[in-house]
């Protein structure tokens, strides 16, 4: 069983490289999260996209790196985390969330809104998660 001290030390046997991926990524990801343009408010439209688009470059990014580590096994819920976030970033953009309008005028461009909106929420919310799995299961 490991013990960790908070971010930057570790008991474990891999001598602190168990919080590698955590001193690494947290900030990064903290930061893409908390970069919201002005102009995103509800989740769609363009800003919403492009700040959707900025985590998930993130995400991305972070998702690679544990791929091509020797022990990914010990990084699941993180390899979960990121490729939850690419499937919803993914239809984020197919359903070009990007023209729906924050006013609605009818059922389905309503509907095409709250689509648009939870999954806005769901990539950002989802990235914040992922800052709490950056460390590996035992």
């Amino acid at each position: 069983m490991a013990v960790t001290a908070g971010r930057g030390g570790s008991t474990d046997e891999q001598g602190g490289e168990s919080l590698e991926l955590e001193a690494k990524w947290h900030d990064r990801i903290s930061e893409a999260v908390n970069a919201k343009p002005d102009g995103c408010r509800a989740g769609v439209g363009s800003a919403c996209e492009t700040h959707a688009a900025a985590v998930h470059a993130i995400t991305e990014r972070l998702h690679k790196e544990v791929e091509a580590r020797p022990d990914k096994d010990r990084y699941q819920a993180t390899l979960d985390g990121t490729t939850a976030i690419n499937e919803q970033y993914d239809q984020h953009f197919t359903e070009l969330c990007a023209t729906v309008p924050e006013t609605t005028v009818d059922a389905a461009t309503t509907q095409k809104f709250n689509t648009c909106s939870g999954l806005y929420t769901s990539i950002i919310t989802g990235a914040s998660d992922l800052q709490d799995n950056l460390r590996p299961s035992e």
